[in-house]
């Protein structure tokens, strides 16, 4: 296969894997939805209660944002260590990395929008390399 088909192969399962991702979120508002209408309890008039179908849905939304989040910190792993090692010449590997660093972009500002910015800032500084740091020399001295 000629360099040029396998850069767009690869393209074309990236953008593959953005579309299931997409159809997976647009799933998980669907059943949501479903449940919360299934959930709602009926007043005396037969009416629901909305305040109820938006915090089924929130929470929904919530666990949607943070599936979101740990997933885009999987493909900045696969570049740090899995496409150098990949037996790809570097145009592919080159392209390959690009595709996974724009589909984590987009994973993780769809969580932003999701979460919110304060519960992502909470998050993020937990994985900060010198929180880490810090966790791992005070258990060192227990």
């Amino acid at each position: 296969m000629p360099v040029p088909q396998r850069v767009n192969f690869l393209v074309e399962q990236a953008s593959c894997l953005l579309l299931t991702l997409m159809a997976l979120g647009e799933f998980v508002v669907k059943e949501a939805i479903e449940l919360a209408t299934i959930q709602t309890k009926s007043t005396l008039s037969g009416l629901r209660d909305k305040g109820h179908i938006k915090a089924v849905l929130c929470e929904s939304m919530k666990k949607l944002g943070l599936f979101l989040f740990i997933v885009s910190f999987l493909p900045w792993l696969a570049v740090l260590f899995v496409v150098p090692f990949l037996p790809l010449d570097i145009t592919q590997k080159t392209t390959l990395s690009v595709v996974l660093a724009v589909g984590a972009e987009v994973c993780f500002w769809i969580s932003v929008v999701l979460l919110g910015k304060e519960v992502v800032t909470k998050y993020r500084r937990y994985l900060h390399p010198r929180y880490l740091w810090k966790k791992i020399k005070n258990f060192n001295r227990r």
